[in-house]
């Protein structure tokens, strides 16, 4: 590294020592700590450097574990038991269930770990069990199908599932619903992903789901509607609609079925290959995109070989600033998730879907912005809301202009200013230091 770069950094580390950067510490962690509807605007500063920016993260990631310290989301997890404590005889340490509050519900959860931490952090994998939903269940937890598949995950941590990692084993939070992509599961697996990377060293970049049966349908759902917080999802005997799991968003979430041939109750056989041919096809037109394997057993049935798809996911690494994001705007439940990736949005777009596609190359940002006609027939320019567009310096040299070419005509160049608020905002919104960004470009559709 040259000197002048070193003793830029020096100063920026004794700045960040200094009186004054301990003020705007002490600011970030007050911001934080409020809760998100509180919180007002973030505390601001001058226009950043690279070096700066960088030198800040730090103190980002401290302030947003204080305020998760301050949401209780560090009493969230308790440490995981171990595969050795769970095969000792009598236990070393009974499981004894968590609970998760998420939004009226209660969900009870056991978490495991096995083998030797990464020297850049434990993969967490966020296992859900088959059963579903039974209206006639006489309470949240009453129904005995889901507390044997629970169960039955435990019995395939310890016998089944090879990879080391965090296994959060959840189970359904109102056996009457059933359902694992309602918004109330949603909002727990949010709160375990936010607790685990702040207080049990966690991999961002190394997220993953799994699940069976109905936990596949959860696990394939998540990989179409939330991709973003994932390296990779596993469906296990189980397979999805593509208008419940649109393919076009997994572009840069790994996704892996595994499905008996003769699994044709509900034709879940034939989603699998459905889905499998829509993600040939994206692969084939994005080379770079679309990492995905359909592993149709022989001679399975709904029962198969669970072992080869945790392995598969095991191996896989978000990259957390893709060059090119496809995102189709839609709700999951009842929400609209409103980041992915580099993209986010003010507020839900008034027309759903709205169909995104953004690459980056060279300072241009190509943008297309897509809503359906109103006969549904073809697909039109959307002409209201806006899009940000979160970049950081892997993304874009942040300190030349970068343009953006909306439905084919370019914008003129501006200037992407790193600062302390977009950081702070950014890093509040998801609690990933990977997704913490210096600066964001807002484009109004309705400009011409």
């Amino acid at each position: 590294m040259k000197l002048r770069s070193l003793l830029f950094l020096a100063a920026a580390a004794q700045t960040l020592a200094s009186p004054a950067a301990e003020t705007k510490d002490d600011a970030l962690n007050a911001w934080f700590a409020k809760p998100a509807a509180d919180r007002g605007a973030p505390p601001s500063g001058p226009p950043l450097s690279r070096a700066a920016s960088d030198a800040l993260l730090p103190s980002l990631i401290s302030a947003a574990r204080s305020g998760a310290t301050a949401a209780g989301l560090d009493k969230l997890l308790p440490a995981p038991a171990s595969l050795e404590s769970l095969r000792s005889n009598p236990p070393a340490a009974p499981l004894r269930p968590g609970t998760i509050k998420t939004m009226g519900f209660e969900m009870p959860f056991i978490l495991l770990a096995k083998g030797e931490k990464p020297k850049d952090g434990w993969p967490l994998f966020l296992c859900l069990h088959g059963g579903g939903g039974n209206d006639k269940a006489t309470g949240p937890h009453a129904w005995d199908v889901n507390s044997r598949e629970w169960q039955a995950q435990v019995a395939l941590f310890e016998r089944v599932y090879s990879p080391a990692g965090i296994y959060f084993i959840p189970r359904m939070a109102d056996d009457r619903k059933g359902r694992w992509y309602f918004d109330h599961n949603q909002d727990a697996f949010d709160k375990v992903i936010r607790a685990a990377i702040a207080f049990l060293d966690v991999n961002p970049d190394r997220v993953c789901m799994l699940g069976i049966s109905e936990g596949g349908y959860g696990a394939i759902r998540f990989a179409g509607n939330r991709p973003d917080r994932f390296a990779a999802t596993n469906g296990m005997a189980a397979a999805e609609p593509l208008d419940t799991s649109p393919t076009e968003n997994m572009r840069n979430v790994a996704l892996r079925i595994d499905i008996g041939e003769n699994d044709t109750m509900f034709d879940r056989v034939g989603l699998a290959r459905r889905m499998g041919d829509s993600l040939t096809d994206l692969h084939r037109k994005d080379p770079a995109g679309y990492d995905f394997l359909v592993n149709i057993q022989k001679g399975r049935g709904h029962g198969i070989d669970y072992a080869p798809g945790p392995q598969w996911i095991a191996s896989k690494t978000r990259n957390p600033w893709p060059d090119r994001v496809v995102w189709t705007v839609r709700p999951f439940d009842r929400s609209v998730a409103l980041q992915n990736y580099w993209l986010a949005l003010p507020a839900a777009p008034a027309t759903m879907p709205l169909r995104l596609s953004a690459a980056i190359k060279n300072n241009t940002v190509t943008l297309s912005a897509e809503t359906d006609s109103p006969d549904g027939t073809s697909r039109i320019p959307a002409s209201s809301g806006r899009i940000l567009i979160r970049l950081n310096d892997h993304l874009a040299d942040l300190d030349q202009p970068v343009t953006v070419i909306l439905n084919g005509k370019p914008r003129p160049p501006v200037k992407a200013t790193r600062s302390l608020a977009t950081m702070a905002l950014t890093m509040a919104e998801r609690g990933d230091p990977r997704l913490c960004f210096p600066a964001e470009i807002s484009v109004d559709l309705a400009t011409p």
